[in-house]
């Protein structure tokens, strides 16, 4: 109901406002009507004037007087403004049930006759709605919060009297059996009487139980205040400090010990089966009643983050005793004196914080210091000192972690599992951290060059008018290769270095899987069930961070490969690799000879090694080196009677062993490391280094299709380059397999060496093709060429490039290029918006290159999975018989 005002009131709020009700009348008189009868224009001038009255009163932070102001104002005239304004006072009286019922009103649509609400009252009273009905929210959850202290407090305080009317009983029995005893003796003294009967046995039975209870007890209490009286707590007996319950607790254990095992196997023919538990019951009501503020301040959630990690390092030596006890008092049956493991998990979720933090200013500090250089340690491993220090961190911190358990302190599976997942986190940041400082392999490959044919053929002549040629020197090139080398050994520190993560993953399960069963021991060593202790945590060290780092690992494999190839060999490939020469005017003479090719002897060579070899072999040998052998490289074994069994590195080398890549290197690196141990880690290595070896293969695949297909204006290719090219090929696989004179495989697979080059060899068939038989099939819509394929080598955008790279030495090239410009341009947009990668075309996606103990083997990710081929089933797909009759 809306409550009424004196009009003693009413009349002093209208005199407040003036004349402005007079003035309200004459209006609506001259209105002719409009605005209603001379009694409502009196009530919107009364009603006006409590309003203001209702301000004013709120300004003067009176909300009562306002709330009635306003209710009578709207009684006069109802208006959403003051109804608004009332439901205000009431949320200011705290009043939400009115507040929101009277909000809920201004909002409901069918309460305004006269058309809609205006936006703005609208808006104000949503939002002050929500307000209300937060306010009620929070009033409800304080009341419940209250009502639950209340009945706590309560039921405390009926737990005490309880305790107490027991006490006075006890005490009251026990001074009537005085009472008793005194009359008796008295009475025997004085011959007054006679003699009491002798208790049966029954009776006997009941005195000796009560005889032993009253005796236990009064004990017990002693014992309790001799241990308060030692300590000299009853000055502080609320208000102790660590330290001092640690003691009690201590002690406190020391006597529920003795108890069960002495007094109570003692007393056991005369006392009941639950007078040891009224003893523990004594002594755990006493002391929760010493230790209740100290435990309340270890549960407030006010507490700081400082506070905790104090109170973490200042409690811990009460765990272990106070755990023992619990222990001992589960196995009776009774409740624990505290729930230990409440207590601690918020502690230890700080503690987990703050090591964080820890780990990541040490990564900060080791990184900032780290120079990316072997450690060089005895144990023969180049891993960097980051990664050292990175897992001493995470072993003394797990070590220190376990340390108050061991003694007997609480300790969960699940925080086990946070602290190794913060240390792998750290770890995961590393990693992430080392990748994206060097960037990724697809980043390092240069880009296309455009094709001045599409754009311009009449400035085709004048863009070669000055010629280009940049043909490394000898010394150029041998600076290139040795950056190449310097390359691969920074990066195998960090390959090192990732191993070693791995490794030391190893170590910290098994150090967590030691731990843990220690502990378990001990627990079941002092009593615990073995069949109650927790399952052995399953951390994220023991399953997901060895195989995110080992990702990583194969990740730096593919981009050292791309650095080498993409950065450091940059101009002995990309600049200077199949470029002919040509006159002042830039034409290119298509009977000159394609060089340099990479089965050309190199510039200065003595023995006519191939320009492969002088660019691969050191750069190769040096991951012999720093992967293959867990000390100093032992020299190469040369043996010059022994005759390759196939071309290829091992003919380019003249007679030479193939260096870092002969089995009898491999021999020596296994006998320096040493035994079964040296074994293993000769088998990890060697796989590591085929990692990266693969990542140099795919690398220089990617290098020369993307130089065969999209070389720019520098690469004109005729059909005769064909043979040259396929050399090429042919010592690119053999060198990447490197088979020795008994045919034993000593570099990668041969299969997989194969199927990476195969779309290579099918784009050097193509070239081999007659300009006139590649546009014929570039415009043979029967032919139903794809403009694009990611194994496929003969499409469309394939055809068009090759035609593109005839074009400034043919001139039927130049002159289909100069009549189907645009179509060109648009399948080649085409393939420029899919990618040609090497990498994800051989070794993800459907097919996968799998090793086993035979060599590599290709298998199908699923059985529905689709073989890597050169050429589309069709057989009339494939270049004609006589390109391989030529070859």
């Amino acid at each position: 109901s809306i409550s009424s005002i004196s009009s003693a009131e009413a009349e002093a709020a209208g005199r407040a406002v003036g004349a402005e009700p007079a003035a309200s009348d004459a209006a609506a008189a001259s209105g002719g009507g409009a605005a209603g009868s001379v009694q409502e224009l009196a009530d919107q001038a009364d009603a006006l004037a409590l309003i203001k009255a209702g301000h004013s009163s709120n300004s003067e932070h009176d909300p009562r007087r306002a709330l009635a102001c306003f209710e009578a104002a709207y009684t006069l005239s109802p208006q959403v403004p003051t109804l608004i304004s009332a439901a205000n006072m009431q949320l200011k009286n705290s009043r939400c049930g009115a507040a929101i019922a009277m909000y809920r009103h201004v909002l409901d649509d069918s309460a305004h006759a006269d058309g809609d609400l205006n936006p703005r009252h609208r808006a104000i009273a949503q939002r002050k709605l929500r307000e209300a009905e937060d306010l009620a929210s929070a009033l409800r959850r304080t009341a419940a919060k209250l009502s639950s202290r209340h009945d706590e407090a309560l039921a405390k305080r009926t737990q005490r009297e309880a305790a107490a009317a027991a006490a006075a009983r006890e005490a009251e029995e026990a001074a009537s059996r005085a009472a008793e005893a005194a009359a008796a003796a008295e009475a025997e003294r004085k011959g007054k009487g006679l003699p009491p009967p002798l208790p049966t046995a029954e009776e006997l039975s009941v005195l000796l139980a009560e005889q032993a209870r009253s005796l236990l007890r009064t004990s017990a209490a002693r014992r309790w205040e001799c241990r308060l009286q030692k300590l000299e707590l009853h000055a502080a007996l609320h208000d102790l400090r660590p330290a001092q319950l640690v003691e009690l607790t201590e002690l406190l254990y020391q006597d529920a010990v003795l108890e069960a095992t002495v007094f109570a196997p003692a007393f056991a023919p005369y006392a009941s089966a639950d007078t040891l538990d009224s003893v523990l019951r004594l002594w755990s009501g006493r002391w929760r009643a010493v230790s209740s503020s100290a435990m309340e301040h270890l549960q407030d959630a006010a507490l700081s983050a400082s506070d905790k990690m104090d109170a973490l390092g200042e409690w811990a030596p009460l765990w272990p005793p106070l755990e023992s006890l619990n222990r001992l008092y589960v196995a009776r049956g009774l409740p624990r004196l505290a729930d230990v493991y409440g207590i601690v998990e918020p502690l230890m979720a700080e503690y987990t914080a703050n090591l964080t933090t820890r780990f990541d200013d040490e990564l900060e500090a080791a990184w900032q210091r780290e120079r990316w250089e072997a450690m060089g340690l005895a144990d023969g491993h180049r891993h960097a000192a980051v990664v050292w220090d990175l897992f001493t961190l995470f072993s003394s911190s797990l070590d220190v972690f376990f340390e108050p358990a061991r003694h007997g302190g609480p300790m969960l599976a699940e925080w086990v599992e946070t602290v190794a997942a913060r240390c792998f986190f750290i770890l995961n940041k590393f990693v992430n951290r080392m990748r994206q400082e060097l960037g990724s392999d697809a980043s390092l490959l240069p880009p296309k060059p455009s094709y001045p044919e599409l754009q311009d053929l009449g400035g085709l002549t004048k863009g070669f008018a000055t010629g280009i040629k940049s043909l490394l020197a000898e010394q150029g090139r041998k600076k290139s290769v040795l950056q190449a080398a310097n390359t691969v050994g920074a990066l195998c520190v960090r390959l090192h270095s990732l191993s070693f993560c791995i490794a030391q993953l190893d170590a910290l399960s098994a150090m967590i899987d030691d731990s843990w069963a220690a502990l378990v021991a001990r627990r079941v060593a002092d009593g615990a069930s073995a069949a109650e202790e927790e399952p052995s945590p399953t951390t994220i060290l023991h399953a997901g961070a060895p195989e995110a780092v080992a990702a990583s690992c194969a990740e730096l494999c593919w981009f050292l490969g791309a650095k080498v190839v993409y950065q450091d060999l940059k101009g002995p490939l990309f600049d200077e690799l199949y470029c002919r020469e040509r006159d002042v005017s830039g034409k290119v003479d298509p009977r000159s000879p394609l060089k340099p090719t990479l089965s050309s002897p190199s510039a200065g060579s003595a023995d006519g090694t191939p320009l492969l070899v002088e660019l691969l072999e050191e750069v190769l040998g040096k991951l012999g080196e720093d992967l293959l052998s867990d000390s100093a490289p032992p020299s190469p074994t040369r043996d010059a009677s022994r005759a390759p069994a196939s071309p290829g590195i091992a003919v380019a080398m003249s007679g030479r062993e193939h260096g870092r890549w002969s089995s009898s290197v491999l021999a020596e690196a296994a006998a320096e490391a040493g035994g079964g141990g040296g074994a293993q880690l000769e088998a990890d290595n060697s796989e590591l280094r085929d990692a990266a070896v693969r990542g140099v293969l795919v690398a220089v695949v990617q290098a020369l299709e993307r130089i065969l297909l999209d070389g720019g204006p520098r690469r004109v290719f005729v059909p005769g380059d064909a043979p040259s090219l396929l050399e090429d090929v042919q010592l690119l696989r053999e060198f990447f397999v490197a088979r020795d004179a008994e045919g034993t495989v000593h570099g990668l697979a041969e299969e997989e060496v194969d199927l990476v080059s195969e779309r290579l060899l099918g784009i050097v068939r193509l070239m081999h093709l007659p300009t006139g038989e590649l546009t014929a099939r570039f415009v043979d819509e029967a032919e139903r060429l794809p403009d694009t394929d990611e194994r496929d080598p003969f499409t469309r955008a394939n055809l068009g490039r090759v035609v593109l790279h005839r074009a400034a030495a043919d001139p039927a090239a130049k002159a289909f290029v100069a009549s189907h410009r645009a179509w060109l341009q648009r399948v080649l947009q085409r393939q420029d918006a899919k990618p040609e990668s090497v990498r994800e075309r051989c070794y993800s996606g459907n097919m996968l290159l799998q090793r086993s103990g035979s060599g590599a083997t290709v298998a199908a990710a699923t059985s529905s999975s689709p073989q890597l081929k050169v050429t589309t089933p069709e057989a009339e797909r494939t270049p004609s018989s006589e390109v391989t009759q030529s070859f």
